[in-house]
């Protein structure tokens, strides 16, 4: 199916690449030598079984929906399988979970679908803002903004503390029809611009600034078009710019060629079971697309987005 919230870079048809590898660990570090202690347990158990079940049922009627625009029906499964990946499971059972074959064969048309529905969740939401008497007071009821403001503050706090001075402009890439993270950053004191590939997520989300009366200003864009970025201290790239980690280490790679040595760019990702929602940014390798990591926080409270800092080298 098409994933419109997957701006900035289209993924490809079929099967993304690195799809089958593992998508995140949660027993430590990969090992060498000796199996640990706690890597016998692994892809045994009751609870990894009814754990596996449980996702798999849950993308059997994502599928099963005649759509993902919200409604009871859909807001009921996505309420689900988010309060499944922010739920604490022993680190054995979560890497069998993730290793097992019956997932990662799903796995990339799940996190499709979780695009899909957080685009049509966003999109109905800013209409709503947008159709009521007073804006701001509408969007107090978006179920998920304290969450887009608790990850926001994680996210201004630690730029800031690993950066010798705290960002004054920045650039959102893939602010989407609800440009929460755009409006949120704006209100820390910073001058934000954002951009989206979707016309449509562009015309919303502008109407959505104007409306709060934030002066965060929204415009078209692909990921792979940006151009001289050398103004920007720093960039934030969405988590679902780039479903495929190719995809992802490339918009990192444009970005880091246009922006200025030392700058600071901060990129979305998952770790645990988060990372059924959300693709994982491999940090090693090549899927920084050669950026400098500074830091990466993983969240354990109900914030879904895992973040990854990073520096232009130079």
């Amino acid at each position: 199916m098409s994933t419109p919230y997957n701006r900035a870079i289209t993924r490809p048809a079929g099967r993304p690449r690195g799809a089958g590898r593992l998508p995140v660990r949660a027993c430590g570090t990969e090992r060498s030598g000796a199996a640990a202690p706690e890597a016998d347990h692994c892809g045994t158990g009751a609870e990894h079984t009814a754990l596996l079940a449980e996702i798999v049922s849950l993308h059997d009627a994502l599928v099963a929906a005649p759509d993902l625009e919200p409604g009871p029906d859909t807001n009921a499964l996505f309420t689900r399988l988010v309060g499944l990946a922010v739920t604490p499971h022993p680190h054995h059972v979560v890497d069998a979970v993730l290793a097992d074959p019956d997932l990662t064969d799903r796995l990339p048309d799940l996190r499709a679908r979780c695009a899909s529905g957080e685009y049509a969740l966003e999109r109905a939401w800013a209409r709503r803002v947008l159709a009521a008497p007073d804006p701001a007071a509408e969007l107090e009821r978006f179920p998920y903004l304290q969450n887009y403001r608790d990850l926001t503050r994680i996210e201004y706090h630690a730029v800031a503390g690993h950066a010798p001075l705290a960002p004054r402009r920045a650039l959102f890439v893939g602010s989407g029809p609800l440009p929460l993270s755009a409006l949120l950053l704006a209100r820390h004191g910073v001058a934000v611009d954002a951009v989206d590939l979707d016309e449509e997520a562009v015309v919303l989300g502008g109407a959505v600034a104007r409306a709060l009366g934030d002066d965060v200003t929204v415009a078209q864009g692909d990921a792979l078009a940006l151009d001289d970025l050398t103004g920007y201290d720093l960039v934030c790239v969405a988590a679902l710019v780039g479903l495929a980690p190719d995809d992802k280490a490339a918009a990192l790679a444009h970005v880091r060629a246009r922006m200025r040595p030392g700058a600071t760019v901060l990129a979305r990702s998952a770790h645990s079971l988060r990372g059924l929602l959300y693709p994982v940014l491999d940090v090693a390798d090549e899927g920084l697309g050669g950026l400098e990591p500074l830091a990466v926080l993983h969240p354990h409270t109900d914030v879904v987005n895992s973040v990854v800092l990073a520096r232009v080298p130079g």
